[in-house]
């Protein structure tokens, strides 16, 4: 089953990448700017009596959006009360690769939050990790990426593994 979010443009590119390439100010809006977000099933809450507003996507969640792409088998949005996207949550397998190839991040949990244009992968068994496209690994147990800035902070226990010259 498929769910489109028109008004799901995740600002930054979520994932680091070690070669600064400017963004177009809103790159959603020149690739077409849709986001869809694929599940197995949605629960739905945008009524203000009914507590947070959120979706729920549960089963085989995919998230495509012109920069990447992300797979995980749970995924929560929040919406603001205007109903714009606050922050989502993203559990259980959680693969987000860019689609320029530059990078590519497996944890099991993400937090991906929207005013602060970061994304954060969390340990809960195992240490989240980024590969980038030259082969470079990082792992921690919590990665902070700051894709606008080009920067990426760790905290824990954190390696990075280089590829010899």
């Amino acid at each position: 089953m498929k769910f489109f979010f028109l008004t799901l443009l995740l600002a930054g590119s979520w994932l680091y990448s070690e070669e600064a390439t400017p963004a177009p100010a809103n790159p959603a809006a020149t690739t077409g700017g849709l986001t869809t977000i694929t599940s197995d099933s949605l629960d739905l809450n945008l009524g203000k009596a009914n507590g947070k507003k959120q979706g729920l996507f549960r089963g085989n969640v995919t998230v495509d959006e012109p920069r990447f792409t992300m797979t995980a088998k749970e995924m929560t949005v929040f919406f603001a009360e205007n109903d714009a996207v606050q922050s989502l949550e993203a559990r259980d397998d959680v693969i987000i690769k860019r689609k320029d190839g530059s990078s590519e991040t497996s944890s099991e949990k993400a937090v991906y939050e929207v005013a602060d244009k970061k994304l954060i992968l969390l340990k809960v068994t195992r240490q989240p990790k980024v590969t980038t496209s030259d082969k470079k690994i990082v792992k921690a147990d919590k990665i902070i990426i700051y894709p606008e800035d080009d920067k990426m902070t760790t905290e824990g226990k954190s390696s990075v593994e280089l590829k010899a010259p």
